[in-house]
């Protein structure tokens, strides 16, 4: 079972360089961080999902619909409890929800949204391979780098096997959705040793793997193919490194204000 999110297209997006995916991934997280305006937070995301659109990458982000509504309403409920302010908006029991809270609360749900955007934007439209070789040609040690590469890759790896061993249980019987809660813990285990023992020997696999092949610090590795920074990834390049400048200036001038 397949869970990678990269989506094989030919859109320009697709096209640039990693090392040009990288640093835009890196400034969004900047940008995000920088402010806690919605309305600066609300421009960001709103350009996060333009560069999405033109990715052709929507069909991830429906993946995850939820867990983007999720994490835009808890904190929605959540920081207006813990950010005082000075203009009150609603009272509950003896407590005063300012509207210094609510625009911090968007704010924060707006800033996770971005976050989690820009990470999905990255994984579907880089290959592990590109991103890898990004990495290391951004001057991240080659070990490093493939650490990182790896935690991509063997997250849906491990979804996808964890996929299989409840199908696989449910057809020798298992029935996971009725009973307690109680029950419903002892039915785990059936689930967790195949588990653990699939990922033994997946991992004892991929040593072995590696070991053949000569992998190990301090040796020089080629890569298959090199890419090329081209006009359109020094244009880009150059649009990340003009709004993180504004985005300075503005910091610096107290635009960031709620």
């Amino acid at each position: 079972m397949n869970l990678s999110l990269y989506l094989d297209k030919g859109t320009r997006i697709h096209r640039l360089d990693a090392r040009t995916k990288i640093v835009w991934l890196l400034g969004l997280f900047v940008l995000s961080v920088m402010f806690s305006n919605p309305g600066i937070l609300f421009g960001l995301l709103v350009l996060v999902l333009g560069v999405t659109l033109m990715a052709q990458s929507l069909t991830n982000v429906r993946k995850i619909w939820v867990l983007l509504l999720l994490l835009f309403v808890y904190s929605m409920i959540l920081w207006p409890f813990f950010v005082e302010g000075q203009t009150p908006f609603l009272e509950i029991g003896s407590h005063v929800i300012t509207i210094e809270g609510v625009s911090h609360g968007l704010g924060m749900g707006l800033r996770l949204n971005v976050m989690l955007l820009s990470g999905i934007l990255l994984l579907s439209t880089t290959a592990i391979e590109e991103f890898t070789q990004g990495l290391h040609r951004l001057g991240v040690p080659q070990t490093m780098g493939f650490a990182l590469s790896l935690a991509f890759r063997w997250v849906p790896t491990l979804l996808g096997s964890v996929s299989a061993v409840v199908q696989a249980q449910r057809a020798r019987g298992l029935d996971l959705p009725s009973g307690t809660m109680f029950s419903k813990l002892r039915q785990y285990p059936p689930l967790v040793v195949p588990l653990i023992g699939h990922t033994l020997r997946q991992t004892n696999l991929l040593a072995m793997a590696l070991e053949s092949k000569g992998f190990g610090p301090g040796r020089q590795r080629r890569a298959l193919s090199e890419s090329r920074m081209t006009r359109f990834d020094y244009l880009a390049l150059g649009i990340m490194i003009g709004l993180v400048s504004v985005s300075i200036w503005l910091r610096l001038n107290g635009y960031d204000t709620i």
